[in-house]
């Protein structure tokens, strides 16, 4: 392994008291592998569905930029 790591982030869109928000969920960790390509943990128990979103591991984890990530991510593909 290479040593890249990252944070597997799950981002919800929901509504209350008339205004978008949004949260976010640590689903698991990921590591870049030599040969390419990633291995993924996800712990047991946990069902993940949706767009999943892969950023590189931080020690201050805040949300704005999980949210701008997220949200520059989605604009690239289309969303």
């Amino acid at each position: 392994m290479s040593g890249d790591r990252y944070d597997l982030v799950k981002v919800d869109k929901y509504f209350a008291k008339g205004a978008q928000r949004s949260r976010s969920y640590s689903v698991g960790k990921a590591v870049k592998m030599r040969k390419g390509g990633y291995m993924l943990f996800v712990p047991d128990g946990i069902a993940v569905s949706g767009r999943i979103l892969m950023v590189p591991e931080r020690t201050t984890l805040n949300e704005v930029d999980l949210i701008e990530a997220y949200e520059c991510a989605a604009d690239e593909l289309g969303a």
